[in-house]
């Protein structure tokens, strides 16, 4: 209850005082017009979900949780049937249907009016919950299920959310509506006819969104997944950089007699994120950028298409493709574990060069060794933790703490 002001509470409670009549009235005789003198209020009774359109245009009933609560209270018997899912839905209104049918036939008026009130509230119930859930998983896709942060987390919204969209959609399927049109199959009042028809549009009309729902969520996934997979590899790469520093600047670098006397009394440069409005000195840079974004809002013409003819080939075979240098990435690696040996990338390259040369394939030795620090890094954590790499180098003048690496040893942890 946090979540909601006082005020807000106070301000339904006065409008369920202030329209007691109107409330009294739509419980008590079924429903109400909306086009009356109340006309006002009953559409401010709606918008607080007070009431809900009824069938019948211009009619409004009390809502279903509204309704429940008055029936406790009023100690009037209700619906004690759960709607659980949708078979035994369509068991409970073929029930109530029969009940109404039998009631009209022997002239039972307030039997029937009892009935098909049922009817009414279970129909709702019905389409209410199910447009709910919909409503959900629709929300949670456009959101990118925004109520998690991590990516993770999401893949497993995302694939419970699919798993229970999927089993709705079996469960659906296996409803035939039409067979619904059975309850009609008597001189049946137009209240009757106008509520079971009604019913078996919603229904024809939800396996087609449902539908929608589960391709998107699928698209969803896949996109996560991917997204997921490059973050991983970039926390794997940040990981070995946080281990094997290759560049780090000393606090003490400025006294180091190497580095030219401008470098080491040149204040620090002011590096921000952001352009600072206030300075003048970015007035004239700012007042460009907005008229050349201000030129580019201008409507663009439209052009007269042209028309082309459209050249159908046939279908082409094509041979599966697949990186050969990242292949023999992996033998280096294997070779690795299996002699349990330190292995160089160098020395490696110079003894596949003939069988290279002989599969017409070729790579430099920098490129070569860029690659094998590559695969590594593409490694999962496991992987990681069991195979460890080492560049060999040289440190650089000048600066430092800054090598240039010409090999890289693959060795596996002991």
């Amino acid at each position: 209850m946090a979540a909601y002001d006082t005020k807000d509470v106070a301000e339904l409670l006065r409008q369920l005082g202030a329209n007691d009549r109107l409330l009294a009235e739509a419980y008590v005789f079924g429903s109400v017009q909306g086009d009356g003198d109340d006309a006002r209020k009953i559409a401010a009774l709606h918008k607080k979900a007070l009431l809900r359109p009824d069938d019948e245009p211009g009619d409004y009933r009390v809502s279903a949780e509204l309704k429940r609560m008055l029936n406790r209270l009023m100690r009037k018997q209700s619906s004690y049937r759960q709607l659980t899912d949708m078979g035994k839905v369509i068991d409970v209104l073929e029930d109530t249907v029969n009940d109404y049918r039998l009631s009209v036939i022997a002239d039972q008026q307030d039997d029937a009016e009892y009935y098909l009130d049922q009817l009414d509230d279970l129909l709702y119930e019905a389409k209410d919950n199910l447009n709910v859930s919909l409503d959900n998983m629709h929300y949670a896709i456009s959101s990118q299920f925004g109520f998690v942060s991590t990516i993770s987390a999401k893949v497993r919204e995302n694939e419970r959310a699919l798993s229970y969209a999927q089993k709705l959609l079996t469960e659906l399927q296996q409803i035939d509506p039409e067979t619904c049109y059975e309850w009609m199959n008597w001189a049946c009042p137009v209240e009757l006819a106008r509520k079971i028809s009604g019913f078996i549009y919603w229904f024809n009309q939800t396996l087609p969104r449902l539908r929608f729902i589960i391709d998107s969520m699928r698209l969803s996934l896949f996109k996560l997944r991917r997204d997921e997979k490059q973050a991983s590899l970039l926390r794997n790469m940040a990981r070995y950089l946080h281990k094997h520093p290759e560049f780090q600047i000393a606090e003490d670098i400025f006294e180091n007699k190497n580095l030219p006397t401008t470098l080491r009394f040149a204040p620090a440069m002011p590096i921000k994120s952001y352009i600072n409005v206030r300075e003048t000195a970015n007035e004239e840079a700012l007042i460009s950028i907005i008229q050349s974004l201000r030129k580019l809002n201008k409507p663009a013409q439209s052009t007269i298409r042209e028309t082309s003819e459209v050249e159908v080939l046939d279908n082409v075979e094509m041979s599966f493709s697949y990186d050969y240098f990242e292949e023999q990435t992996e033998r280096l690696f294997e070779k690795a574990i299996t002699s349990g040996k330190p292995v160089s990338a160098i020395i490696f390259w110079q003894q596949a060069l003939q069988e290279w040369h002989e599969a017409e394939q070729h790579i430099e030795p920098i490129p070569w060794v860029e690659l094998v620090f590559s695969s590594y890094c593409k490694l999962t954590n496991a992987q990681q933790a069991l195979i460890d790499i080492r560049p060999k180098g040289k440190q650089l003048e000048g600066i430092s703490h800054n090598w240039s690496y010409s090999d890289i040893v693959v060795q596996v942890y002991s």
